[in-house]
């Protein structure tokens, strides 16, 4: 059975907590939501919400104490001023030196703040005071974003045999949908989501990141761009600048090249059993 989406909302007015909860709970009814007053009550080594909306701009309550494992990260860093005042940024800052992959939702009143917000690798930011559709539209995508991230971690978790290393699920246009590796030309990056181009020339966009779609593809595909998967099968031919994937020119990054022809020569060699 599919674990539930848990959504966190950190922010020091209880009006605002509220709010964002209520529209949470009108996109999908099943989502679990937690509410924090302030940041230090929240950061923890325990911390496991799939989607976070943060105030950046939140002071910790005076008196109050954060899990001791993160007050000794604090006093190893700049993360953290000394003192009890932990603003949101600095414990998103935190919860990111612990490695947590929580997808971030900054709130904030002054925009200007909003440019640190991708320091931390926030997907989104909302600006007080924002309307119900920029908040509603804000929560679609995380959630859509929560959901690709689990099936992708369940497809590289779960033992696999051979029909399902062929295979693996993604969440697009808001249902389930299994790809099979061998129909993909070639995978494209666009800001936060994927898209990868069939054979059949459709177009498939998803939430989710390269590098985890590069390790369910394995060896038949290679990555010749930061923003580029290929599969090798569909290659018509190549350079050191580009390579032709079914009629797409598709750039070779700098240094890509040799590791490129390698690969290529290493699947020709898998397929022919040479």
């Amino acid at each position: 059975m599919e674990s539930v989406i848990k959504v966190a909302i950190c922010d020091d007015e209880k009006p605002i907590r509220d709010y964002i909860e209520k529209c949470v709970h009108e996109v999908n009814p099943d989502v679990l939501v937690e509410q924090y007053g302030d940041a230090s009550t929240m950061v923890s080594a325990s911390f496991d919400a799939d989607i976070l909306f943060l105030d950046i701009q939140m002071p910790e309550k005076e008196g109050s104490q954060c899990d001791p494992l993160m007050s000794e990260l604090a006093s190893k860093s700049d993360a953290v001023p000394s003192g009890n005042r932990m603003d949101g940024m600095k414990a998103a800052r935190i919860l990111r030196t612990m490695g947590n992959k929580t997808i971030l939702v900054f709130v904030t009143a002054v925009e200007e703040y909003v440019f640190q917000a991708f320091d931390v690798g926030a997907v989104q930011y909302i600006v007080k005071p924002f309307t119900r559709n920029k908040l509603v539209g804000t929560i679609r995508r995380a959630i859509d974003l929560a959901g690709e991230r689990r099936s992708i971690e369940e497809a590289l978790s779960e033992p696999k045999d051979c029909d399902d290393n062929e295979s693996f699920l993604i969440r697009s246009g808001g249902v389930n949908r299994k790809i099979i590796l061998a129909d993909i030309s070639f995978a494209e990056v666009l800001g936060h989501r994927i898209i990868l181009h069939m054979k059949d020339r459709e177009q498939i966009e998803y939430y989710g990141k390269m590098s985890d779609l590069e390790k369910v593809a394995g060896d038949d595909f290679f990555r010749v761009h930061s923003a580029y998967l290929i599969n090798l099968s569909c290659v018509k031919s190549y350079d050191a600048k580009t390579v032709t994937v079914l009629g797409e020119e598709i750039p070779v990054a700098r240094g890509k090249y040799q590791e490129l022809v390698k690969s290529y020569l290493s699947y020709y060699t898998r397929k022919e059993h040479l």
